[in-house]
């Protein structure tokens, strides 16, 4: 085949290649067509379960969405990576000046990079090991997402039975209201007694537990974080909600590094670790060869390249410093991370005592001894022995003690919630175990 030939060759060969490159495509936003789909998702949703409430925020979440997007990018680099650079082409050409019958000489060349180094194969283990810690960033970024929305189901149900409670009691005091006017009316009781419960309907008109801004504002931190329409229609269920297990508690402080935490940091730590290797490997030249034929007064040559970088001065410094100092800081923060964890899990530890403690007080002792004393109060008003205002302050003190055993089971319910975050995957059974 002559040179010519072979130089209209190669560049059929190349355009034989272009094909399988990827082409760009526009992706845009149909804003009417999201507002559709978005409403359309968020549209019938009532009685909501807890645990319908925790498969929808896992499905319609916009942040733990985007963190999928995240690891599916992840996973593609790690697919695109460890590859061998392309092989180059190219073409030399040269006149004699004041040239016989052939003053073109004519070249042209293949070359292709062996990583002798190894490096491609360090990249890629180190964009595996950035999948797993992604992997593990979704499972960790899925848990706090439960927990968050078991808290904030328990927030909602909470400003209901408050909001159910406000109104037990406002019936309590209207029906009170109608038999102390009746009283009033047989001149049994001074008119002024009268007013006494109509200030505190009043009052508790002005304190509507289901109307206030607080209540408000957790319903729609709610629906955020479902991802459902602003105003989509809310209403809970009347269940129990149970605080979401994620495995077992932790047995000791040197078990909480297997938490996902700690795990996503000690994969980012093995990716530097891969990196570094890849940089210290660099300092290594990769070797160059191919494939020549030149064309030189009418005759053909067939030769062979060779060719690699010579490490006297560069030698990969910056990228060996950069390796090193990210695997310093990847080191320190898989450390910080399992402290960090030892003494949350501390801490959790404490507040559910307190919690628990809190809790059956106000349970066994305080609320009864209210209710208690409401009913002595009862008997004294019904004696004559008591006034309008004594009883208003019995039934307003039982009234009080609801409440704070409403928020008391709330503070309960939101330490086991913490204390459940910090649980570890289960340790799996050896074969000799079994």
């Amino acid at each position: 085949m002559c040179l010519y030939s072979r130089v209209c060759l190669y560049p059929f060969l190349v355009l034989l290649a272009l094909p399988g490159c990827r082409s760009y495509r526009a992706a845009r936003i149909d804003w009417p067509q999201e507002l559709a789909e978005w409403s359309d998702t968020s549209a019938a949703r009532a009685p909501l379960t807890l645990e319908e409430a925790r498969q929808c925020a896992l499905i319609l979440n916009p942040g733990i969405n985007a963190l999928r997007l995240a690891r599916q990018t992840t996973e593609r680099r790690a697919l695109a990576a460890g590859w061998w650079e392309d092989p180059s082409f190219n073409i030399d050409a040269a006149r004699v000046l004041r040239g016989g019958a052939h003053p073109w000489i004519l070249g042209s060349g293949l070359s292709f990079t062996l990583p002798l180094n190894g490096v491609p194969g360090l990249e890629k283990r180190a964009a595996q090991a950035y999948v797993r810690a992604d992997a593990l960033a979704v499972t960790l970024a899925e848990r706090e997402l439960l927990a968050e929305v078991d808290r904030c189901w328990l927030g909602c149900r909470t400003d209901q039975r408050c909001a159910a409670a406000q109104q037990a009691y406002k019936k309590r005091l209207q029906d009170r209201e109608r038999s102390v006017r009746a009283l009033i009316a047989m001149g049994e009781l001074p008119k002024a007694e009268g007013d006494r419960i109509a200030q505190e309907l009043i009052r508790l008109d002005l304190d509507c537990a289901c109307c206030g801004a607080e209540t408000v504002a957790r319903k729609q931190a709610f629906l955020r974080l479902l991802g459902l329409y602003p105003s989509a229609p809310l209403v809970l269920a009347e269940e129990e909600g149970v605080p979401t297990g994620f495995g077992e508690p932790p047995a000791s402080d040197l078990d909480l590094v297997r938490h996902p935490r700690v795990q996503e940091k000690l994969a980012r730590f093995e990716a530097s670790e891969e990196e570094l290797r890849a940089a210290l490997r660099k300092q290594y030249p990769d070797l160059v060869l191919g494939p020549l034929y030149e064309n030189e007064e009418g005759g053909g040559r067939l030769g062979a390249s060779l060719g690699l970088n010579l490490p006297l001065w560069n030698r990969n410094r910056k990228g060996i410093a950069e390796a090193e100092g990210g695997r310093a800081a990847a080191r320190l923060a898989a450390a910080h991370e399992w402290r960090g964890l030892v003494a949350e899990w501390r801490e959790a530890q404490r507040l559910l005592e307190v919690a628990q403690a809190k809790e059956q007080r106000i349970r066994e002792t305080l609320l009864p001894e209210a209710q208690r004393a409401a009913e002595r109060t009862e008997r004294l008003f019904k004696q004559g022995e008591a006034d309008v205002l004594a009883i208003l302050a019995a039934d307003a003190a039982v009234y009080s003690v609801q409440e704070g055993l409403l928020e008391a089971t709330r503070s309960l319910s939101e330490a086991r919630i913490r204390l459940n975050l910090l649980q570890i995957p289960p340790c799996p059974v050896s074969n000799s175990a079994k």
